[in-house]
């Protein structure tokens, strides 16, 4: 795809305005990056603390009880993080850089790979310090985990190609912020987030399942990382078309509205 030859030939670019981002978002803190660290595992506290010491729930299914809550929340949380980070991020990243729309030879796409990268990279420092935690807790690492990258991969690849859709909109409509912003919330809560699959009524669950794109990663993420299982190879690879499908669709998408971008801005 032009897009991703794009993205090879300016991948120094693209490596360049990635540390400056990531620099920046730290920038006039005390700790610095330290705040990567910090942030999740706060967070991951007050989750335990809030939902396992204070209300004392349970994650209610069989075998998975001695897990911690906090844990099996946080694995969700990681995931709607993500997601909403990147739909926010693509929101605004064209009309927030329009000193590069106006130039011709810059490449935009880059824009979205930058945030995109800024975002997976501070999950995978939230999946680092779940783990850890995970076996401070006195729990065994599974050799399941090594199957994290295989589910975590078509996830990528449909946010890369929701990030190119939404950010065309983004320029032509200026509410997009407000509606995303209610979706992602509807999707939290709409999903296996703060509460098991098997809690959604049945006569539901086929709709849950497959038409909330966080439920199959956060299942089978917790699956691998968590409960020692193998992930379900038939819905991941479901979910892998419709993501290949998706890329496909932003980026052309993107390609064929980028030429109207300066006009509107």
């Amino acid at each position: 795809m032009t897009i991703l030859r794009s993205l090879y030939t300016n991948r120094y670019l693209f490596g360049q305005m990635l540390q400056r981002d990531v620099l920046q978002r730290y920038r006039g803190s005390q700790l610095g990056f330290l705040w990567a660290f910090l942030y999740p595992i706060m967070m991951l506290l007050v989750y335990t603390f809030v939902f396992g010491m204070v209300m004392r729930v349970k994650w209610g299914v069989e075998g998975q009880d001695n897990i911690d809550f906090g844990l099996i929340l946080f694995a969700g949380l990681l995931c709607h993080g993500l997601l909403a980070e990147v739909v926010m991020g693509a929101v605004g990243i064209i009309r927030g850089n329009g000193q590069y729309v106006k130039k011709v030879v810059f490449p935009l796409e880059v824009l979205n790979f930058v945030s995109i990268a800024n975002a997976f990279l501070h999950m995978l420092l939230g999946l680092l310090i779940l783990m850890v935690l995970f076996v401070a807790s006195g729990n065994p690492i599974h050799s399941t985990v090594l199957l994290t990258p295989v589910v975590l991969a078509p996830f990528l690849i449909f946010l890369i190609g929701l990030s190119f859709f939404v950010a065309v909109l983004g320029v032509y409509v200026r509410d997009l912020s407000q509606f995303v912003g209610v979706l992602i919330t509807v999707l939290l809560f709409l999903g296996p987030i703060v509460y098991p699959f098997t809690s959604v009524p049945i006569e539901i669950q086929p709709y849950v399942y497959w038409f909330n794109p966080l439920t199959i990663i956060v299942e089978q993420l917790r699956a691998v990382m968590l409960f020692g299982q193998y992930p379900n190879w038939a819905d991941l690879g479901l979910y892998t078309v419709f993501a290949c499908l998706m890329l496909i669709l932003g980026m052309w998408f993107f390609q064929r509205t980028r030429d109207g971008f300066a006009d509107v801005i």
